[in-house]
């Protein structure tokens, strides 16, 4: 079975001026790929071209008054000729808006391709990505929130009862969390985030004790890494708290947030991880796939700012969706500090643990 990669040009076509969160980056990974000979004519990998979502699927998780305003600005930018912000970090320009209904449509058809047992699994290279916009506003270089609007489409329009997500990217998916916070009316979702520490790091969220209210009540977890932490801390996370909550929730569908700019030498984080270290930890996702899910896994493309490491990073995800896990870039392992890893064994996971044992039998 193969795995789809879920592209087009459409994306390029959200230009923003000098900016972290630009073309360069996927163009960067499809030469990439193409230099690995993943692509174009792979038998293991399919090209899949997105459609566009409509304005009701956009509406699943968004107000109309957020999706007239994106509009309107990127209409804005047509007659001007000049890049709108929607806040300080956060750009459009006169193709934003197609772009960003293309993006959302991508990770849909990458679902539809899964279901249809067209492609096993999928990863969505999207641009802008989403995980940082919530219902009124967007935010964080993202329009609309395609993994959440991904999440109430296996709901609404495939029926599915019970969703994971997961969110790796460095910054904490604050847009995801607000939306889910209070759980979904439509189906059983659980959201589960590692990103640095949010003490004085954007965008300010993602404690450990934020688990969600109401019908969502446990159901959001956070895991946030002291600054420098290397692949070490994400593999204590995976173990002891990942693993045992995946295996009790048995997700039917896993949606995975990937953020790549983790990676030690990003610039605008203080992360440790090598560039396996995303496809480790997605291989361990894939063995609850497997168990649950019926290997149904669809990655989406947050952040990841050194465009070189991200696109080794992208395609060792890639290889693991393909089960040629003896095929991975490597570079050295790195270690985190004692002090760090004392700090996660002995504060942080116990600490989260004890949060969540209310809600989970496993804890």
């Amino acid at each position: 079975m193969t795995t789809g990669i879920i592209y087009d040009p459409v994306y390029l076509s959200h230009r923003i001026g000098n900016h972290v969160e630009s073309h360069l980056r996927l163009v960067t990974i499809m030469d990439f790929l193409k230099q690995q000979k993943l692509l174009p004519n792979n038998p293991s990998f399919k090209m899949i071209s997105p459609r566009k979502a409509t304005i009701d699927q956009i509406k699943y998780v968004h107000t109309e008054r957020l999706i007239n305003e994106v509009k309107e600005l990127c209409e804005l930018s047509q007659k001007t000729g000049r890049i709108q912000q929607l806040d300080m970090d956060t750009a459009v320009s006169a193709k934003t808006y197609e772009a960003s209904l293309f993006s959302v449509g991508g990770n849909l058809q990458g679902i539809d391709e899964i279901l249809s047992g067209s492609i096993k699994n999928g990863f969505a290279l999207v641009r802008p990505p989403g995980h940082h916009s919530n219902k009124y506003r967007c935010a964080g270089f993202c329009i609309f929130n395609n993994i959440a609007i991904a999440a109430e489409y296996l709901f609404r329009e495939k029926n599915f009862k019970r969703v994971a997500i997961i969110d790796w990217d460095c910054h904490h998916g604050n847009g995801t969390q607000d939306i889910f916070y209070g759980g979904s009316e439509n189906g059983n979702l659980v959201m589960i985030n590692s990103h640095q520490d949010p003490t004085y790091f954007y965008p300010g969220s993602g404690f450990f004790n934020e688990i969600g209210e109401d019908e969502g009540l446990g159901k959001i977890i956070n895991f946030p890494m002291p600054p420098n932490s290397a692949d070490d801390v994400l593999m204590r996370y995976y173990e002891e708290i990942v693993n045992p909550l995946l295996n009790e929730f048995k997700p039917e569908f896993i949606l995975i947030s990937a953020g790549f700019d983790t990676h030690w030498t990003d610039r605008l984080t203080n992360m440790g991880w090598t560039y396996q270290a995303p496809a480790i930890y997605l291989d361990k996702i894939k063995e609850i796939a497997n168990k649950y899910a019926k290997d149904r896994i669809l990655i989406t493309l947050e952040g990841g700012y050194e465009v070189d490491k991200q696109a080794i990073a992208v395609y060792n995800c890639l290889q693991i969706l393909n089960d040629n896990d003896n095929d991975l870039i490597e570079e050295n392992t790195r270690t985190s500090d004692a002090e760090i890893l004392n700090y996660v064994d002995n504060y942080l996971i116990p600490k989260l643990k004890k949060k969540l044992s209310d809600h989970w039998s496993c804890f």
